[in-house]
């Protein structure tokens, strides 16, 4: 009876030991498989300090022509042309602000100023857009490649940033962005200190 007993409380050890290692073991799988994700997602994330004060949509077609010629020598010098044409209708929006990664802000507490530095002229910060392939008109000798497509793809973001560059995006961004200095000026000036532009030489210079 006692050889049972003992015999059963070795099998309930047994039983009760392997569960406590197959828990470990599975804590430890999802605990490295948790620590890989979360090392993965930090990889993913950057740090990016962007002020987007305006947007514009635009919509534009583009049109991109190509010919290749060959010549054939014999009997006589003969040559043949072979175009290929595509017509792109581009529509995206453009997003232009201030960068402003490099700014600094400090404070002068024996002057009562807020000190800022670096500040950023507007740029265009992203553009995203959309190509629709109205037309492709190829020859048997000159057809399109994904090379090609590729190139007019990115042609086509090269269109709609000239078009934001040429409208008044970078002006109204501009004035956006001193708005938002003006607010800036008034919370300091609201609690009796100024706020202050330093420029790269040294000088300092109130904001207007």
């Amino acid at each position: 009876m006692i050889r049972k007993v003992f015999a059963v409380a070795g099998v309930l050890a047994v039983f009760g030991l392997g569960a406590w290692l197959a828990g470990w073991f599975y804590q430890r799988q999802a605990e490295e498989v948790s620590r890989s994700q979360s090392v993965v997602l930090l990889e993913k994330v950057e740090k990016v300090c962007k002020l987007v004060t305006v947007e514009g949509n635009f919509t534009e077609l583009y049109d991109e022509s190509n010919i290749r010629k060959f010549t054939v020598y014999l009997p006589l010098p003969t040559t043949w042309s072979f175009s290929k044409q595509a017509i792109l209708q581009v529509t995206g929006r453009v997003l232009v602000g201030y960068d402003m990664e490099g700014v600094n802000i400090s404070l002068d507490s024996t002057r009562k100023q807020l000190l800022i530095r670096n500040l950023p002229e507007p740029e265009i910060l992203a553009i995203d857009h959309q190509v629709q392939y109205k037309n492709l008109d190829e020859s048997f000798f000159n057809s399109f490649t994904p090379e090609d497509y590729t190139r007019l793809n990115q042609n086509a973001k090269e269109v709609m940033r000239r078009k934001a560059e040429e409208s008044g995006l970078m002006q109204e961004a501009r004035q956006q962005g001193n708005q938002l200095l003006d607010v800036i000026r008034f919370m300091a000036e609201s609690v009796g200190w100024t706020a202050v532009v330093e420029e790269p030489s040294g000088l300092r210079r109130p904001l207007d």
